[in-house]
């Protein structure tokens, strides 16, 4: 390797490290064409354009970067990244298994394992793949912790196993009070157990953190509607359809507004019905 590629490959690594993506991909295509056989720029830049989302360049970078270097434990777990990210869910676990026989200590493959797992369905084996994460992970990373917590709630949720849901996403929140999502989550598990009042609190609680967030003016709305405070629900229906529509997801906004109608012409016909 020259000593010109080198220095431009720390630039590129320096850049991915504070964020920036698009002057990491400049620099270490520089790199490469300057050393063409250089791994590490191909499996640096497929991290930069996973970041960005280019997950066809990503791939190709992660298979040049492997094609020199088999053994590249870094190209292969963002191999595995791309592959999930692009819905190749058989490919990624196939990638983080052939790491795990190598690194079965690594928590990170566990929870990729784990998310790739989840959107096959396969919940009990999403679950098991957090709980091996969660004993491995640094208990230090309470940002990281809090995330697999939510995660992990999120599948007992589709479980239905309501009481671990809530146990999990309540783990998440006292790890991070700061995070909407958590609490939009449990208090989508409370409207289950029809525990409407605490529902009802933790939707609030995440709008109060994320004013915009979609979801929850929709829980909460469906929430006081059930318990007969239907002013306030239309209010956050129509407040909720408004946010899904301005955040491009205008079919959910419209099914949201579809659903109000036809809530309002039951009303009307029970008024009709007791005069």
């Amino acid at each position: 390797m020259s000593v010109n590629a080198r220095a431009v490959l720390e630039s590129g690594v320096n850049q991915i490290q504070k964020g920036k993506y698009t002057e990491a991909i400049e620099s270490l295509t520089q790199a490469i064409e300057i050393d063409p056989d250089l791994a590490q720029a191909y499996y640096h830049r497929c991290s930069a354009y996973l970041e960005t989302s280019d997950y066809q360049q990503a791939l190709a970078d992660c298979n040049l970067a492997l094609e020199q270097n088999s053994s590249n434990f870094e190209a292969y777990l963002n191999r595995g990244l791309v592959y999930y990210r692009l819905g190749l869910l058989e490919a990624a676990i196939t990638d983080f298994n052939h790491l795990l026989n190598l690194h079965p200590q690594d928590y990170r493959l566990y929870y990729n394992r784990a998310l790739a797992r989840f959107d096959q369905k396969k919940y009990k084996q999403s679950i098991a793949d957090y709980n091996n994460a969660l004993q491995l992970m640094p208990q230090t990373d309470t940002r990281k912790l809090a995330e697999v917590y939510n995660n992990r709630g999120v599948a007992y949720l589709k479980q239905e196993s309501l009481g671990s849901a809530i146990s999990d996403f309540s783990h998440a929140i006292a790890l991070d009070q700061n995070d909407a999502s958590f609490y939009c989550n449990r208090a989508s598990v409370w409207r289950k157990q029809k525990q409407y009042q605490n529902a009802i609190a933790d939707f609030s609680k995440s709008i109060e953190i994320n004013p915009k967030q979609g979801a929850a003016y929709l829980g909460r709305g469906f929430t006081l509607y059930q318990v007969d405070k239907q002013d306030s629900g239309w209010d956050d229906l129509f407040q909720a359809a408004a946010y899904f529509y301005t955040q491009g997801d205008t079919n959910k906004s419209h099914q949201i507004l579809y659903f109000i109608e036809i809530l309002r012409d039951r009303e009307q016909l029970s008024d009709a019905l007791e005069t």
